[in-house]
């Protein structure tokens, strides 16, 4: 019998290999009807402050979705957080983004960004990379200063932020504008399921979108007309790929390291357990 997943993107660019795995039938080959919702319906309005009121977070509590992709440790907060679901796996990329300043910016290096605000989106995958990125610069993370905004991008264009942290297609159209980039930034995703999304169906999930992987694998310009469709033909050779790693276990050893460090600054206000966040084989 064809179960039906209903799942919400989280960056079309990182999730990619999702939508690849719909097109391809990789899905439908482990007898999954997936139905992948690649954009926000309520597009920067819907990127507010508060993820616990975020579309796909709130979507999965209504039980209106049954599985989506966000960064790791975003993860394990809304699990933690929110209730209800767990990690079934590290997802598909290890993710891309930038450290970008304004073309009239005189900063040139990342410990100048000491005390400068900085436009993320909210405890998702830049704001967390860029913390990382900024204290190995030797900014102390009392002189990091992150601005929530819900369109980072007309932050940084339009001036209301020196800085912004920003991923594919926006790296590419704020270096179009003028924009400079600063430092690279690196990350995992992870990829949260609602409770009623058993072990049997999050292996078939993991198959199909190691499958998917596989393909873009053969390709190197198949996969960035794909993975990078959001851009225009002119721009992909220069795009900011992510890094095509496969779904992977989540290990108990990496999970406790990202809970330590959101710990450390103030992320959780207790640790959660790894059996309590992750679903184990």
């Amino acid at each position: 019998m064809t179960r039906t997943i209903r799942l919400q993107s989280d960056s079309n660019a990182h999730d990619r290999p999702w939508r690849i795995a719909v097109e391809q039938g990789f899905f439908a080959a482990e007898g999954l009807n997936v139905e992948y919702f690649e954009d926000n319906p309520k597009g920067t309005a819907g990127r507010v402050q508060d993820f616990a009121e975020r579309w796909k977070e709130s979507q999965l509590q209504k039980g209106a979705l049954e599985v989506y992709p966000v960064c790791e440790w975003g993860a394990i907060e809304r699990v933690q957080s929110l209730g209800g679901g767990k990690i079934i796996g590290l997802d598909t990329t290890v993710r891309t983004g930038a450290l970008m300043v304004g073309k009239d910016s005189k900063i040139s290096s990342v410990a100048e960004l000491r005390n400068v605000p900085i436009a993320v989106t909210w405890h998702a995958g830049t704001f967390y990379a860029a913390i990382e990125v900024l204290e190995a610069a030797g900014v102390p993370f009392e002189e990091i200063k992150l601005v929530h905004a819900n369109d980072r991008l007309e932050a940084l264009l339009g001036g209301t932020t020196e800085a912004a942290a920003l991923m594919e297609p926006l790296v590419s159209r704020a270096l179009k504008a003028g924009a400079r980039k600063i430092a690279d930034l690196r990350w995992r995703g992870g990829i949260v399921a609602g409770d009623d999304v058993d072990e049997e169906t999050a292996g078939k999930l993991r198959r199909a979108l190691n499958r998917a992987i596989d393909w873009l694998r053969e390709n190197e310009e198949r996969s960035r007309d794909e993975v990078l469709r959001d851009l225009a033909p002119e721009q992909r050779g220069s795009g900011l790929m992510p890094e095509l790693v496969g779904v992977n276990a989540y290990r108990p050893n990496e999970f406790q390291e990202k809970v330590d460090w959101m710990l450390e600054r103030g992320f959780l206000t207790a640790a959660p357990q790894y059996k309590d966040v992750v679903r184990s084989k």
